[in-house]
């Protein structure tokens, strides 16, 4: 959905130099450009720079921006008019237009950008910035001043504002809707494709032409792969499950929901039990969610829970606490329970300067490493799934392989994998869950009944 109505971001500006020490200078940031397919004049599809984003609101390509430290005033640099290009592309907004649509103190044309930077004591920007054009005697931040800034954004995005998460929220309404709609789809003689291209048409009717990350449609054991993105098996019987993982965008705000179910909508007694493990574990996090509390601690709550319900169906056996010191459940569980969600969606803010991964099977891979705050968006994303590649080292290590039942595994491997995924606001004394989309098997089981 592209931007309809002018986005607030002065308060962004703000919240940036907020958490910048800098006195005086200018920030400069230049946005995405129009990109061709290799030696082609086939445009690719345009995505803004999400930093650039955040600080103007524009979402067209070939512009820049400058913002004055000590005055916080934000200037825009709009793409000088081509009259070639006018031929192609239409007639671009004029200065006054622009100034109406984005929420800057100026704008003005690229032509006038060289002379403005070279006027400035310093002009900072982002390690991804790009200098490499710019005028020699511009005076650049060093790259510790640059990384910096980066914190200083990440900082900013990390807190999300009323409005952003009333972006997100719908991000949510549509891809929610999107995932009812393929499991109403969903039938034997069905393909991964067939959904995928569901997905997408959902999200375009309602306005979201472009996806927060490319959809995972898997099948079976596909599920099982964490990114799969073949997106190409057909679905050959109804018992099997399948995994879906996707999101649209909406003003460049990403969505990132999962869900599961069975092809033909009844679950079977191995799917139901791996389900309701991946749900245990998901409303015991969510449960645990609020301002204050460790990320690593709602990872570990997922991976506590994980252990009681593999016990329970017999896939471990064991002492409890030996299979949690000798991470065997990250077998089976070896992602992290969520990330940072907003213009990216695996957004900035997760690992703040200087901290570092916990180096143990399954957390090394979490996404983020702090204490949650009023107003992070976070996804909350469990799962349980058969990975031979992940499993068989586990298994056949004499240490770990005692705590895994070969038989049971064996038995619940047909599952493939089960994830299932919500996006959050975190609030002083818990969260506020944007998903909808039915997650309980009664409630999937109903709905896939009526299509």
């Amino acid at each position: 959905m592209s931007v309809t109505h002018r986005l607030p971001t002065l308060q962004n500006v703000q919240k940036v130099l907020k958490n910048f020490d800098a006195q005086k200078g200018l920030i400069y940031l230049n946005g995405q450009v129009l990109v061709e397919r290799d030696d082609t004049d086939v445009e690719l599809p345009f995505r803004q720079e999400s930093n650039f984003f955040y600080v103007t609101g524009v979402a067209e390509p070939d512009f820049h921006v400058t913002i004055d430290i000590e005055t916080k005033h934000v200037r825009l640099f709009a793409p000088n008019v081509n009259p070639e290009l006018v031929m192609w592309m239409g007639m671009p907004d004029s200065l006054e237009e622009l100034k109406a649509k984005y929420d800057v103190d100026e704008v003005v044309y690229v032509d006038q950008l060289a002379q403005h930077l070279l006027s400035a004591s310093i002009v900072y920007t982002l390690p991804i910035t790009k200098t490499d054009k710019l005028d020699s005697e511009i005076k650049l931040c060093s790259s510790e001043e640059s990384k910096k800034l980066h914190t200083a954004f990440a900082e900013a995005r990390a807190i999300k504002s009323d409005w952003e998460i009333e972006i997100i929220r719908k991000a949510n309404e549509i891809s929610s809707n999107a995932h009812v709609k393929l499991m109403k789809a969903s039938q034997e003689g069905a393909s991964e494709t067939q959904l995928h291209a569901l997905f997408l048409y959902e999200c375009h009717r309602y306005g979201a032409l472009f996806q927060a990350y490319y959809p995972i449609v898997g099948v079976g054991k596909n599920a099982a792969t964490l990114h799969y993105n073949k997106n190409n098996a057909p679905f050959k019987q109804a018992s099997d499950i399948v995994l879906v993982d996707a999101g649209c965008e909406v003003s460049c705000y990403a969505s990132d929901i999962t869900r599961c179910f069975p092809v033909g909508g009844k679950f079977t007694p191995e799917a139901r039990t791996i389900y309701t493990i991946v749900l245990d574990m998901q409303k015991a996090c969510l449960n645990a969610c609020k301002a204050g509390v460790a990320w690593e601690e709602i990872h570990n709550i997922a991976t506590k829970v994980a252990c009681d319900g593999l016990l329970e169906c017999g896939i471990l056996v064991g002492d409890k606490e030996e299979i949690l010191a000798n991470h065997v459940v990250a077998a089976f569980f070896p992602h992290g329970i969520g990330h940072m969600l907003g213009l990216d969606v695996h957004d900035l803010g997760g690992y703040p300067e200087g901290t570092e991964r916990i180096d143990a099977p399954g957390i090394r891979n979490l996404r983020m490493r702090r204490n949650l705050q009023s107003g992070f968006v976070v996804t909350v994303e469990p799962g349980v799934y058969f990975c031979d590649f992940l499993i068989d080292p586990v298994l056949n290590d004499p240490k770990t392989g005692k705590y895994i039942n070969k038989d049971v595994l064996n038995k619940y491997k047909p599952v493939g994998g089960v994830r299932i995924e919500d996006n959050i606001v975190i609030t002083q004394d818990g969260y506020h869950n944007l998903t909808t989309v039915p997650k309980e098997i009664e409630e999937i089981e109903a709905l896939m009944a009526t299509k």
